[in-house]
């Protein structure tokens, strides 16, 4: 009898952890991005010159947040760095949130992997990941030429989900 209490036990509280992850996902299909705008903060260039966030608005933006130590984050770059050079219609912005690691650290890594892109921009202090509530890297946000948050992918994205963000963020 203690057997099948324990069990129900930890079957319900699975399914309400189940739960609770599916309605806060930011994710969901249906779930609100309402309210969310291109945070308005200041971060450095590779080359040291401070950049305002808020200066894309105007155009569609995908922000996306990596690090030079994150895996998934070193396999999607090639992708997002070749599409960004692709599409002249959307601006593509690489926040690295490398805690401290300096620009020429994030240069080399650039450099090594043979990865060309006009936007990297230092976040030492990952503000980013606080003010967007970033749950994990990498993450990449689009927003429409508005500056207003359209989507959101957690993970190393792949070439469909992509291409479905940059069509919902680009008509």
């Amino acid at each position: 009898m203690k057997r099948l209490n324990l069990t129900a036990l930890i079957a319900v509280v699975l399914a309400a952890a189940l739960l609770g992850w599916y309605l806060l996902a930011p994710n969901r299909p249906g779930r609100s991005t309402a309210g969310v705008d291109v945070p308005d903060l200041r971060l450095s260039s590779l080359g040291g010159r401070e950049v305002q966030l808020r200066q894309f608005v105007g155009r569609p933006l995908v922000l996306n947040l990596w690090a030079t130590w994150c895996p998934p984050c070193r396999r999607e770059m090639p992708l997002l760095a070749r599409t960004a050079a692709e599409r002249s219609d959307v601006t593509f912005v690489f926040a690295s949130q490398d805690q401290g690691r300096s620009a020429p650290r994030v240069r080399s890594f650039l450099d090594d992997s043979g990865l060309v892109m006009e936007w990297v921009l230092l976040d030492p202090q990952n503000v980013l990941q606080r003010e967007l509530a970033t749950t994990g890297l990498p993450t990449t946000y689009f927003f429409d030429a508005g500056g207003r948050l359209v989507a959101k992918h957690v993970g190393e994205i792949s070439p469909r989900i992509l291409e479905a963000s940059l069509a919902q963020i680009a008509r």
